[in-house]
């Protein structure tokens, strides 16, 4: 009994140790959640880049963050121009955005990147133009995102003769056409209107509109981010609880 009782104690010190490790350890992997980079470029009213490029966020960001928070999941803002983060989702140096599906620049990727359903949102296409007694010029010339195809209608402007001026994102196409340095603008119409009734309500009475096409926008995960697996369930969970047909008109009070 006495050659026993040494054994015993051993073991029961042996277990001891082994469950402060275990307990230990389980605050360290609850401190680490999983990182992951969205890249945003200048959307209004959704997604907004500050003048200097070196921050970003707005409403769309703050409901990606809640959605990937609900699976421990945290998101990093990353403020990039349209042209970059195409390369920067190719390369896997972002693990998503917000995108159509038929970006050209995405194209050699496209049975890779992953475009997770319900939509986030739905766009509509528009041409906007100003009146003839305006002091713009007269050329045919388009203000438009630099990488942006637009559904294939870049390529039917330039067949009918318009003149494309590339801009780096959004807004700075938005500002070459209200101070009347382009004919035209080629541009969303929601984030269009919410930029420019914020400048000044009076604007959209000056301009003429045409309706092309509409189209929805996904959240598109990198073929090359290790985490899509865990995206694509975090995303498809919150629509599936709250019975999202787009993602952004299903916000939770």
């Amino acid at each position: 009994m006495q050659a026993r009782t040494p054994l015993l104690a051993v073991f029961v010190i042996l277990r001891c140790a082994l469950l402060v490790m275990l307990f230990a350890a389980l605050p360290c992997a609850a401190s680490a959640p999983l990182h992951i980079k969205m890249g945003l470029h200048n959307f209004p009213p959704d997604f907004i880049v500050s003048s200097d490029g070196q921050s970003c966020g707005g409403p769309g960001f703050e409901l990606t963050r809640r959605i990937f928070a609900m699976q421990q999941i945290e998101v990093e803002a990353v403020c990039v121009t349209p042209a970059r983060m195409y390369l920067l989702l190719d390369s896997g140096e972002l693990d998503l955005s917000i995108n159509i599906k038929s970006t050209k620049a995405l194209a050699p990727q496209q049975g890779q990147h992953l475009f997770v359903a319900p939509p986030y949102s739905e766009l509509q296409l528009v041409m906007y133009s100003h009146k003839n007694r305006g002091q713009a010029p007269r050329d045919n010339s388009v203000a438009l995102i630099r990488g942006f195809d637009y559904q294939g209608q870049r390529a039917k402007l330039l067949e009918r003769g318009f003149i494309p001026v590339d801009l780096p994102d959004a807004i700075s196409a938005s500002d070459l056409f209200l101070h009347q340095r382009s004919q035209h603008l080629l541009t969303y119409d929601g984030p269009f209107r919410a930029y420019a009734q914020a400048k000044d309500a009076s604007i959209l009475k000056n301009l003429e509109r045409k309706a092309l096409s509409s189209i929805d926008t996904f959240y598109v995960l990198s073929a090359r981010s290790p985490h899509q697996t865990q995206m694509q369930q975090a995303i498809v969970s919150y629509a599936q609880k709250h019975q999202c047909s787009y993602i952004k008109a299903c916000v939770p009070e």
